[in-house]
């Protein structure tokens, strides 16, 4: 069986959509967020709630932590959660009333 370069395009694209996408939890330490986003090629990690791992609340990136290391931020101490900007955008549980 002859693999022609096409074959192995596609069975590279399968490999890649398939992998999981790495993600953080809000208490883990700003260093193991800025390793995972080094080893795993990407600028951005979803996080997510402690207590319910399925839900995300947000998201860290690259420049968040430049910034934070910029600003003195000590990343082996400061947990993902310090580095989160509160979301003003209206969740789905906000009354049309106040979402406007």
């Amino acid at each position: 069986m002859t693999t022609t370069a096409a074959s192995t395009r596609t069975h590279r694209q399968a490999t890649v959509t398939t992998s999981a996408t790495p993600t953080v939890d809000q208490y883990d330490h700003v260093a193991a967020a800025q390793y995972l986003m080094k080893h795993a090629g990407t600028t951005a990690l979803p996080v997510l709630n402690g207590q319910r791992s399925d839900q995300p609340i947000g998201c860290i990136t690259e420049t968040d932590i430049a910034e934070a290391i910029a600003d003195g931020t000590d990343v082996n101490e400061t947990r993902v959660r310090d580095l989160l900007v509160p979301s003003h955008a209206p969740s789905a549980r906000t009354p049309a009333s106040q979402a406007l």
